[in-house]
């Protein structure tokens, strides 16, 4: 049975009440996250960050009870090849997420990547077809993605013998 998208929003002054961005990061260690957007307002609380949180349901995800989750490793999942790839993807996931300042799973998540390099995407609307991924994400990172797929398989075209001299310099 799929999971039906649930929402909800956090406000944090930039002047304090811990009590709130306890119970953010409560929350995000709790939920299965799906996307999380964050809005500087300037509005009758005063001005701060609204945090709008998109998930989708509590299982797989680690208890503050002591509970084990349910992780995947990807490493069973996927063949070496492909988990060479997801591998990549998770670096450039990485890379985006700390230019941006966000955590890696508000680019995508380890599922939606490894749902990227089972069936690769060759346009934005493939990545639409991934679950918990929307017009948002497409917008945002879909074009480096999909750039390294494109990466990905001219390096897979390649003849092992090919003279590395016959190359264009860039």
């Amino acid at each position: 049975m799929p999971l039906l998208t649930q929402y909800a929003s956090f406000f944090i002054s930039p002047f304090g009440e811990r009590s709130v961005t306890d119970e953010l990061n409560t929350f995000l260690r709790s939920h299965r996250i799906v996307n999380v957007e964050k809005k500087l307002i300037d509005g009758d609380r005063g001005t701060g960050w609204l945090f709008l949180v998109e998930y989708g349901g509590t299982e797989g995800v680690k208890s503050n009870s002591g509970g084990t989750s349910q992780r995947v490793d990807y490493r069973e999942i996927l063949s070496a090849s492909e988990f060479a790839l997801f591998d990549k993807l998770r670096a450039l996931r990485k890379e985006i997420s700390e230019q941006q300042g966000i955590p890696v799973y508000a680019v995508f998540t380890n599922d939606q990547i490894a749902a990227m390099v089972k069936k690769p995407p060759n346009a934005k609307s493939d990545l639409l077809s991934i679950t918990g991924v929307g017009e948002a994400r497409v917008k945002q990172y879909g074009e480096a993605f999909l750039n390294l797929f494109t990466h990905a398989k001219a390096e897979q075209g390649k003849e092992p013998e090919e003279d590395e001299t016959s190359k264009p310099p860039f």
